[in-house]
């Protein structure tokens, strides 16, 4: 990085290679320590070389753009943000991640049980981690499970914690606790960094928005308030089966998906060719199985929009890499075979109207939830935006993703809706800029705004400020409760292999670890036959 000054943009200069070679770095190496931890050595150490060596091709080759397309070379040269930025995305990076719960340094919200229980068990069980039903010392817990003897294996999309646990093998708990906090919180600011190109400049919109973005889902909420209609059951869960988390939420409670997430999505918005995608895209897999549903389309729209369009030979070229198919091929197989190894984690699945006592009562809810939850950030996005083909994916993606649903509170919607949250998020942060830049140009010239003009922008201004509110919630729910000093459910689990607490809750979380996280006939799966160490 070099601060010379040009007669360009003042600030930091950042090397696009150096940005992504960063990002490549934390979304890679977790799934290599996967690799050297869970499978056998002679399919471990090629599976690791493969994903480090392609890993290495994909920053090299990252500024090099698709055939005859050199204006998108320009692109990626570098990224300027001032010094000021820079620095205040990195405090805010660790804040946020500090905040969030991440290491369980704060008041966490009841998902971090589980979250706690997984890095523990990582750090002090020997890879892959099998747990003995004897060793289960809760009698209710041991009723919820039914079993008092045999074995059971750990499976989960755990691969985000694989670095912080490996640290925590040789230097301890606390130290893994730091370290998956400040792993996250180079996950954020190298999307900070990321949202900020794309929006051509950093401006303080991007952590705001980052960390406060929903729907309006204040307006059920006022109206449950009112009415007491039965089928709200909390902020972001007001109709039934369908679910879109406010930023605050995700990170609060599945940061070991969204983060990940939230990176590739703009590594792949900000991608000058295609011939990696299979690995920088792919890798999501390791991290959130329903998060690749909404990735996909995003990917989709990076390879064919206008501006990296080729000849059909250029683009199957481009497309049938060996860095493409060659990582795709091992994710699928490595993931997919541990994942399938417990199928019955994904439980209620199909399409939601079937979850619906009558499809009017769907038809309905499923208008509303477009109204609350899509309809406004594309309205206020539209003018700016509409014909830019990310936005539009993105909202073509919101719009259908809650026609399907996974597991009994649809997960599915909640993670497939990621990616295409993110892209809305950042066009969001870059809209306010200018929108603040061009009234202050406007006072400068002692321009007067028209009565219309300012309804519009007071109308636009207090809908952002609403779609605030979820995350405000969260945020105040985990600030109060931190300095009231409120106990919160962090070690209600503390491991798999022997659930701690008889009291409020722990019932809920056997069931759920029982179902979600326990593969009994383990060693009957091809993962374990033919991949995983035994």
């Amino acid at each position: 990085m070099t601060g010379k000054k040009t007669g360009g943009p003042k600030g930091i200069k950042i090397p696009f290679r150096l940005w992504y070679g960063l990002a490549a770095a934390f979304l890679v190496i977790p799934v290599i320590v996967f690799c050297l931890g869970y499978l056998r050595w002679y399919v471990g150490i090629p599976f690791a070389l493969c994903f480090a060596g392609f890993a290495a091709y994909a920053v090299m080759d990252c500024t090099k753009p698709a055939a005859g397309r050199l204006e998108l070379g320009a692109k990626a040269k570098e990224i300027v943000i001032p010094v000021k930025y820079l620095i205040g995305f990195a405090v805010f990076a660790i804040f946020l991640s500090w905040f969030s719960g991440v290491g369980e340094f704060i008041y966490s919200l009841q998902d971090h049980a589980i979250r706690r229980a997984t890095l523990s068990d990582l750090v002090s069980y020997k890879w892959p981690v099998i747990y003995d039903y004897s060793t289960q010392t809760n009698p209710d817990v041991i009723k919820e499970i039914g079993k008092t003897s045999g074995k059971t294996a750990l499976m989960y999309y755990f691969t985000y914690w694989m670095p912080a646990a490996l640290f925590g093998k040789l230097f301890g708990r606390t130290a893994a606790d730091v370290f998956l906090m400040l792993w996250t919180a180079l996950g954020i600011f190298l999307t900070l960094v990321g949202m900020a190109k794309i929006n051509g400049r950093a401006c303080m919109t991007q952590p705001l928005f980052f960390m406060f973005f929903g729907g309006l889902d204040v307006i059920p909420t006022m109206i449950h308030s009112a009415t007491g209609y039965d089928l709200w059951t909390s902020i972001e869960g007001w109709v039934p089966n369908m679910a879109y988390y406010c930023n605050m939420s995700e990170l609060a409670n599945v940061f070991h998906q969204c983060v990940p997430c939230f990176l590739i999505t703009v590594l792949v918005m900000l991608s000058v060719n295609t011939r990696s995608f299979g690995l920088m895209a792919g890798v999501l897999f390791a991290y959130s199985p329903f998060g690749v549903f909404g990735i996909l389309p995003v990917v989709l729209t990076a390879i064919f929009r206008k501006e990296m369009r080729q000849d059909v030979k250029g683009t199957l070229k481009d497309l049938f890499t060996p860095a493409n198919v060659i990582p795709a091929v091992i994710l699928l197989v490595m993931y997919g075979s541990f994942y399938f190894a417990n199928s019955g984690a994904v439980g209620n699945n199909g399409f939601t109207w079937k979850y619906y006592d009558s499809i009017g009562l769907f038809v309905i809810c499923y208008i509303c939830f477009l109204i609350i939850e899509v309809l406004p950030v594309s309205a206020v996005l539209f003018k700016r935006y509409g014909k830019n083909v990310f936005y539009r994916c993105a909202v073509i993606c919101l719009t259908l993703i809650p026609l399907y649903m996974m597991t009994w509170v649809n997960d599915f919607a909640m993670r497939a809706s990621m990616p295409s949250r993110l892209i809305m998020c950042t066009f969001l942060a870059g809209f306010f800029k200018d929108l603040y830049d061009e009234d202050l140009e406007r006072i400068s010239r002692k321009r007067k705004m028209d009565k219309k003009q300012a309804v519009g922008l007071v109308f636009t201004i207090l809908t952002v400020l609403l779609m605030m509110f979820p995350g405000f919630v969260n945020a105040f729910l985990i600030g109060g409760s931190q300095a009231t000093g409120e106990p919160d459910r962090k070690d209600m689990v503390g491991s798999f292999g022997n659930v701690n607490c008889a009291t409020d809750g722990s019932i809920e979380y056997a069931y759920v670890i029982n179902n979600q996280f326990y593969t009994d006939d383990y060693m009957d799966s091809f993962f374990f036959r033919y991949l995983g160490k035994t």
